[in-house]
């Protein structure tokens, strides 16, 4: 008992020894004197104190403590209480201490690892989910499309607004109420690069937090649309009479005497077109048919009585001054005082500038003076048919169109500069060209040349054979380096083979036969071969001139053919196959060249026409064909000449240089009369 007493006040004077040493430790800072009195303190008690049984183990201890006491690092242990003993019991307590806090450690690391590997599983699978999926809160107006898969997204978003598309709008103002549909506000929605906003989470590309940070954002989809704001705000002004109340500035009329007249101005209201676009776009990337309502503002008068009355008589002498507009040959006469209705005015440095209105544009000159000069734009698509046929859809022909602004613009200059000539621009328009792939691998790619040649004037059967004989050689292939011979492809000409009784030149004079015309063809068919800049075997004009060839480019550019007699040969020298389109627009024939250009250029120039001679007189010829007595004439006067012209082709800064050289005869009129009957005199 006596020694237990002891031991329990020694370890209860170390420990206070050590709580003072521990102490001493945090108070680093205290004054020298106050230190060394607190150790004093300190120390005193443990030296009176005699361990109840002394060890070697406790000796040794003490003596570190000792040590310890002048030391400024952290005490033994860290100046915890320290139990003494015998040191097998020491050890076993403190190995029992380290095993607890050891499995107390690892337990808590395989919960830690464990809630990791779970919440590592739950991210894995939530992405193996979400991949190739719309992200979480994806919305266009009240449609959702998050976590959707994409292709599902895709089609989804495409058909709302597909759907919307063939919905309309309503507008309003005061009591008026117009449905327009987005087809008449000339608005077009674009599915397919609204869909392109779609965001898909990709497994290899974006990561867990992307997805859970796109919880707590919401994406709108904005549907992207192609509009005409000006057109918009004149059909909605339109439709709901809106331009009925417009300000309307003075302006000028001829009264019943033909008197120039003042017409005063007045007050209107204009859209609020500001106001109207931010309404429209507000409902067009919600995909909202909610109604619109219309908002105003006043509009004041541009121009006054007071402003026109001030320059009468500058401005009737505008008015007066007639206008001589041309194009080519042709010429049109234009009176401002006789279209005062579609004339408008503006203040300019104070002076009263003409205007011309979209209506006298549209109207007038459109009827009466483009409609004459411009042609229609023909596009081409060449492609195969199901039955592996080449198919033509469109003509490739080019279009010319009046240059409208600029001649709004010369025609206003010339009313208030008083000229009194306008020459009218006229633009080529190109014809756009798609070609089947397959066809572009046998190099069909580019317009090499066209024939074009007019038969106006000529009779029904003639008009048939033409086009009976075109459609014989549309889409043929000539292959590179193959010599094309029209006769071949041709064929038989009679009656088994669709063509008509017409007019053909013979020796014995111009008679009826089966395939009268087809000259047309070929002469169409040498100048395609000419402008694509191909070799020409074999060509020969006709025997006498014939009005027909002449009308497009002028005599010396025909060929006549006749099977077994007269061919037309060309040489195809590029590298590619060509392939050969026919058609027949009107009173005109064109043949069209496709293939693979090699840079070289082709011009006619150097026209010239000679060496004429006289027609002669009348011929009457007896013949057993014709009853006794009975007329017909197979050959008209006549005279004749030579024309030529030179075929300059460049390639590589070549030039090649060929003279085109054609000779007609002069003929007379040439009578048949039946055997049987005294000619008579013509």
């Amino acid at each position: 008992m006596g020694k237990k007493k002891n031991r329990k006040i020694a370890k209860s004077k170390t420990g206070k020894k050590a709580k003072k040493l521990q102490k001493k430790h945090f108070n680093k800072t205290v004054s020298p004197e106050l230190h060394k009195e607190k150790e004093q303190k300190a120390l005193i008690p443990a030296a009176k104190i005699t361990p109840a049984a002394a060890t070697t183990f406790s000796k040794k201890l003490e003596e570190v403590i000792a040590e310890n006491e002048t030391e400024t690092k952290k005490g033994l242990f860290g100046g915890k209480i320290i139990f003494l003993g015998p040191p097998g019991e020491y050890l076993q307590k403190d190995w029992k201490a380290l095993w607890k806090r050891f499995t107390r450690g690892l337990v808590r690391f395989l919960v830690i690892f464990v809630i990791l590997l779970v919440c590592a599983g739950a991210a894995l699978t939530v992405e193996a989910f979400a991949n190739g999926r719309v992200y979480p809160r994806v919305a266009l107006s009240q449609q959702q499309y998050g976590l959707l898969p994409a292709a599902e997204a895709n089609s989804k978003l495409i058909q709302n607004i597909n759907d919307y598309q063939k919905t309309g709008l309503t507008f309003i103002y005061g009591k008026e109420k117009q449905n327009l549909s987005l087809e008449d506000l000339k608005i077009v929605l674009l599915p397919d690069q609204t869909v392109e906003q779609l965001p898909v989470f990709n497994l290899k590309q974006n990561g867990f937090f992307e997805l859970v940070y796109s919880l707590f954002s919401e994406k709108n989809i904005i549907p992207i649309s192609k509009k005409d704001d000006r057109l918009i705000f004149n059909t909605v002004e339109q439709k709901l009479k809106l331009n009925e109340k417009r300000a309307r500035p003075a302006s000028f009329y001829l009264d019943d005497k033909k008197n120039l007249q003042i017409k005063a101005e007045q007050s209107g209201i204009v859209i609020n077109q500001a106001a109207l676009l931010q309404d429209l776009n507000s409902r067009l990337i919600t995909l909202s048919n909610e109604p619109i309502e219309i908002k105003t503002l006043q509009e004041l008068p541009a121009v006054t009585f007071a402003d026109l009355d001030k320059e009468k008589e500058d401005l009737l002498l505008k008015f007066e001054n007639q206008i001589s507009i041309k194009s080519g040959k042709q010429v049109w006469k234009f009176n401002p005082l006789n279209h005062l209705d579609n004339l408008t005015f503006r203040k300019e440095n104070d002076q009263i500038v003409v205007l011309v209105s979209p209506a006298l544009v549209s109207g007038f000159f459109q009827e009466k003076v483009f409609s004459m000069v411009e042609k229609p734009v023909s596009p081409l698509k060449i492609f195969y048919n199901e039955k592996g046929e080449v198919v033509f859809e469109g003509k490739a022909l080019d279009g010319e169109e009046v240059n409208k602004k600029k001649f709004v613009k010369d025609l206003e200059m010339a009313i208030n500069s008083l000229d009194n000539e306008l020459e009218l621009l006229v633009e080529k328009k190109k014809a756009t060209l798609e070609i089947d792939p397959k066809l572009q691998e046998l190099g069909i790619r580019e317009l090499l040349g066209t024939g074009h040649t007019s038969f106006s004037g000529s009779p029904a059967n003639r008009r048939h054979n033409i086009k009976n004989g075109m459609s014989k050689f549309n889409g043929v292939l000539i292959k590179p380096g193959e010599e094309f011979s029209f006769n071949t492809i041709l064929g038989e000409v009679d009656g088994s083979t669709g063509y008509k009784l017409e007019l053909v030149i013979k020796a014995e004079g111009t008679v009826p036969e089966y395939g009268g015309g087809i000259c047309q063809v070929s002469s169409t068919m040498y100048k395609a071969a000419l402008f694509a800049g191909l070799p020409i075997v074999e060509r020969a004009p006709h025997s006498y001139a014939v009005s027909y060839y002449a009308q497009i480019d002028g005599y010396g550019l025909d060929s006549t053919i006749y099977p077994g007699v007269r061919d037309l040969r060309f040489t195809n020298d590029t590298s590619s196959s060509i392939l050969i389109q026919t058609f027949v627009d009107g009173d005109h024939a064109y043949i069209n060249f496709f293939g693979t250009g090699d840079g070289r250029q082709v011009r006619l120039e150097n026209y010239w026409r000679g060496n004429y001679r006289g027609a002669g007189g009348t011929q009457l010829i007896p013949t057993k064909t014709l009853p006794p007595g009975a007329r017909k004439q197979i050959e008209s006067a006549h005279g004749g000449f030579d024309a030529s012209w030179d075929r300059i082709i460049t390639k590589n800064g070549v030039e090649t240089r060929e003279k085109i050289y054609s000779v007609y005869r002069a003929t007379s009129n040439r009578i048949l009369v039946g055997e049987g009957a005294a000619p008579a005199t013509p």
